[in-house]
């Protein structure tokens, strides 16, 4: 659906985005993760078209991206920082903004889908941080467009609300078809909500795939706790094993770099050792996003 190959940005002599590469598939839903400032939002600028890349190429379903009016129909775009016209109606602000765009979509059905019905005559300035934040969803498919982008979509959520747009991410990618590209700086924001995701440090992309995929680009360790009636006897199995661990007042954390619960078992087991918990903790993607970004 988007394809991006070598796009680089600079801002005088302050170099943004140097040779982004990444492919996003038509219907999934694509995260783009990264700290503050590491050039997402110019990444997203320069895709809508509101920024002309240095070089590179950007192509949306196959087409180079030429800054034309028939590309940007295809993308939707709620910022980061999304504004309304506050002594104005929801309703109104939507009518206001498909006159802008030059499109005529059914207004009561996208109020609908985000849950405003009933807030469609109430002046903006009434509404919640989530409410303005559906109302955003809403703005950004006044074109019907094939693919959504999300900038940084739950700053400023309280949990409820973070869950409600979640749901409602899902709801318009699976039963309205659209393709969904959405970016965080918080990995716990998206990261059960994404099909994919590619990782920004620095300008550039230093990993994308899958959570599995992106957990192999890191030297990823196996941690095991465990809990045995008998610990002094499991740390001389641990040591015979040759296996990093340590000790705690009731239990035992070994890390490993594959899966030896197998291998420790058996032994716990032939030299009778009471095991009362053994459970693995797998590497999440915040650990993994923290290592490719530097920050652990």
């Amino acid at each position: 659906m988007i394809e991006l190959e070598g796009v680089e940005k600079s801002y005088g002599d302050f170099k943004v985005l140097k040779g982004i590469d990444f492919s996003v598939e038509e219907g999934e839903i694509f995260g783009i993760l990264g700290p503050n400032g590491v050039g997402k939002t110019t990444l997203f600028q320069t895709v809508l078209g509101l920024l002309r890349q240095d070089s590179g190429s950007i192509k949306i379903k196959g087409t180079e991206h030429t800054q034309t009016k028939n590309i940007k129909k295809k993308i939707g775009y709620l910022p980061s920082d999304i504004s309304f016209y506050e002594g104005m109606t929801a309703k109104r602000n939507l009518e206001f903004f498909t006159e802008l765009a030059g499109t005529d979509p059914d207004l009561d059905d996208l109020l609908e889908l985000v849950g405003l019905e009933d807030d469609a005559d109430r002046n903006v300035g009434d509404f919640s941080t989530g409410m303005k934040k559906r109302l955003g969803i809403a703005q950004s498919m006044i074109k019907d467009p094939e693919i959504i982008i999300y900038d940084e979509p739950t700053t400023g959520l309280d949990p409820q609300g973070k869950k409600a747009f979640k749901d409602l991410v899902k709801k318009i990618n699976r039963e309205r078809g659209k393709t969904v590209i959405i970016s965080s700086h918080i990995t716990t924001e998206i990261d059960t909500l994404c099909d994919r995701f590619a990782i920004l440090s620095d300008g550039e992309v230093v990993a994308s795939g899958t959570r599995h995929e992106l957990s192999s680009e890191t030297d990823t360790e196996t941690y095991l706790r465990l809990k045995a009636d008998d610990l002094e006897a499991s740390e001389e199995i641990l040591d015979e094993m040759d296996l990093d661990y340590e000790s705690g007042k009731n239990e035992i954390e070994i890390s490993a770099e594959e899966d030896v619960r197998s291998k420790l078992f058996d032994r716990l087991v032939e030299e009778e050792v009471g095991v009362e918990a053994f459970e693995m903790e797998e590497e999440t993607l915040e650990t993994t996003y923290l290592k490719l970004t530097g920050g652990g």
